[in-house]
């Protein structure tokens, strides 16, 4: 049975606001986790937030205002991003720094899918986790902790 803190972590860690940079903290210094177990179960979680953004713009796709809001936001840089189909760099670049969902709903407002842009999205969410997780452990130990 999962206890209260471990279900603190999953919704931090699923959490578009402050995700990983709150829960891995959170379970390594409160919860006393590893840092590989807080590496391994945080990063797919955060991942979360690409699927739950990605399977429900389908659903707001329905509505015809949802619709009608998106024709009239089209803009140059919507076209550009569209053109570029999610390209690699910067879709891993900014996935950890804008967060996971609304990068998903920029690619889904492009016309670009998940298949086309999960893996930078993923590998993006992963070195920022990394870089949480490795700042957590080491900076304690530089400054003696």
């Amino acid at each position: 049975m999962p206890s209260a803190g471990d279900l603190a972590f999953v919704a931090m860690a699923v959490n578009p606001f402050g995700g990983v940079l709150i829960a891995i903290p959170f379970a390594l210094f409160e919860l006393k986790y590893s840092p590989w177990l807080a590496l391994a179960v945080g990063m797919p979680l955060s991942y979360a937030q690409v699927i739950f953004v990605d399977a429900a713009w389908s659903r707001l796709l329905g509505w015809r205002l949802f619709r009608a809001q998106l024709a009239k936001k089209r803009s140059p840089r919507v076209e550009r991003l569209m053109a570029s189909k999610g390209a690699f760099w910067p879709t891993f670049l900014l996935a950890p720094i804008i967060g996971p969902w609304l990068v998903m709903a920029l690619m889904r407002y492009a016309r670009v899918p998940q298949r086309k842009v999960g893996v930078p999205i993923f590998l993006g969410l992963a070195w920022w986790t990394a870089a949480i997780t490795a700042a957590c452990v080491w900076i304690p130990r530089w400054f003696g902790h």
